[in-house]
């Protein structure tokens, strides 16, 4: 698969022993499907993933606008929120489409 978008985060609280990592990523596989790849699990632990495929580009963007949504939610979840760690986007792949930038701000503050 050829990833377009990727971006990773992580939650870390000592005090809660809480090192959490979150990435996810969209691109589109040989057929031209959309796919959307989600990673999770604990820091210097192997990641799970979950994939999630359609021939639509608009399901693939509410999954991944509905995943990275449900991390904003974590300091009432979880006790501690999720910090954008890492942000990689191919040359022309527009992730002002994917992810809107009043998402992307939230995890930077």
């Amino acid at each position: 698969m050829l990833e377009l978008l990727t971006i990773a985060l992580e939650a870390h609280s000592d005090q809660l022993n809480h090192h959490r990592r979150y990435e996810l990523a969209v691109g589109q596989d040989l057929l031209g499907d959309w796919v959307v790849t989600v990673r999770y699990g604990r820091v210097g632990q192997p990641l799970r993933e979950l994939r999630f495929a359609s021939s639509d580009a608009e399901k693939a963007r509410a999954i991944l606008h509905d995943r990275f949504r449900r991390r904003l939610s974590a300091p009432r979840r979880i006790g501690c929120a999720y910090r954008l760690v890492g942000f990689t986007a191919e040359h022309g792949s527009e992730p002002g489409r994917w992810v809107p930038s009043t998402l992307l701000a939230k995890m930077l503050s």
